[in-house]
């Protein structure tokens, strides 16, 4: 039977315990059902209390989602982030010497908020911390208090494997035998109910036993939660006084590349004007140099200027004695119908007077 063979669970015990094992197993009476359903309790009770009064301990800290904050802060410090800063500032809007009295306080501010966020990160992570210590304490006293256990549950297996050999190999064969003797119900219902005790009894080992391999499990369990704790406090500690104090160092490197960049940017362009304004004068020197040479090789009258007025002058003359002679002729015209009008006129004053005269 399954409960047999969970009596038959070997224990290691001092002569100490072994002796107060053999006590427990003349104490325990196991015809008193109530002795047997308690057998063990009193191992079970230190670390109930203990758990309780661990349980009792624990207050609500307030001491943030640390992982949550953490991934946040990852988000905010990527590349990209910096990348982003300056963008579409004033600063893109402002002329050449303007850039000169650009003021990166935004800039500034922007790490100063992160400062801020990251100092508040600190602080969760070391409350964080402060309570991973106290849980590595607790599992500290967890654990003591279940290798007690698990001494005293040896001691009450014992001590139950002790007296249910007692039950079955003495009390049992004296109540069987005095039943078979005797014949009388009253006898044999005295054995049928020492098997219901021995039966009670078994199960009660059984179930100490089930209790002891428990506490067997726990043990490693405690351990590999203080190894997680224990971890965890590492990572914080890196974090604390690795992570976040490089953090804080790119910052200040960001910021002094945010204004290398900027003075690169306005010396970069100064000398790109002074080097384009530069060619910009020579090529109008040269070219203002080329017009003055020749203008100055020119003499006060271009010949083309000469020979068109000369040309002028000629058709001006040509045309003034044409006029002349067409006036000459004019006037020759005139005169002759001058005279014809004047000898017409004659003419018809004679025949004007030839007619009053008659």
């Amino acid at each position: 039977m399954t409960q047999e063979s969970s009596i038959a669970v070997e224990v290691r015990l001092s002569d100490t315990e072994k002796q107060r094992a053999e006590a427990l197993a003349e104490q325990l009476n196991p015809f008193d059902t109530v002795s047997t359903l308690v057998f063990g309790k009193e191992a079970l009770q230190s670390i109930t209390a203990f758990s309780d009064r661990v349980l009792s301990d624990v207050r609500a800290r307030d001491t943030g989602d640390a992982g949550e904050i953490l991934q946040a802060m990852v988000s905010n410090m990527s590349s990209s982030y910096f990348d982003e800063l300056g963008k579409g500032s004033f600063l893109s809007r402002l002329p050449l010497i303007g850039e000169l009295f650009y003021s990166f306080g935004k800039f500034v501010k922007g790490f100063d908020s992160i400062k801020g966020q990251l100092d508040e990160l600190a602080d969760k992570l070391e409350a964080l911390e402060v309570k991973l210590a106290s849980d590595i304490q607790q599992l500290d006293g967890l654990y003591k208090e279940n290798l007690s256990l698990l001494h005293q549950l040896d001691i009450y297996i014992h001590a139950g494997q002790i007296r249910v050999e007692k039950l079955k190999n003495v009390e049992l064969v004296e109540l069987k035998n005095k039943a078979d003797q005797s014949g009388d119900a009253l006898d044999s219902q005295a054995y049928r109910d020492a098997l219901q005790v021995m039966s009670r009894l078994e199960k009660r080992v059984h179930n100490l036993c089930l209790t002891r391999m428990a506490a067997i499990q726990t043990a490693p369990q405690i351990r590999l939660s203080q190894e997680g704790n224990k971890m965890l406090m590492e990572d914080i500690q890196d974090i604390i006084h690795n992570t976040l104090p490089l953090w804080k160092r790119q910052f200040l490197i960001a910021i002094s590349n945010f204004e290398k960049e900027k003075a690169l940017k306005v010396t970069r362009s100064i000398k790109d004007y002074t080097n384009k304004q530069y060619i910009q004068n020579a090529e109008k020197m040269k070219a203002l140099e080329e017009q003055i040479s020749e203008n100055y090789q020119r003499g006060i009258l271009d010949i083309e200027s000469l020979q068109k007025v000369n040309e002028l002058t000629i058709e001006t003359l040509k045309n003034t004695l044409n006029h002349v002679k067409e006036g000459r002729v004019k006037r020759q015209q005139a005169g002759k119908a001058l005279a014809q009008a004047e000898n017409d006129l004659k003419f018809a004053l004679q025949e004007t007077f030839d007619e009053s005269q008659a």
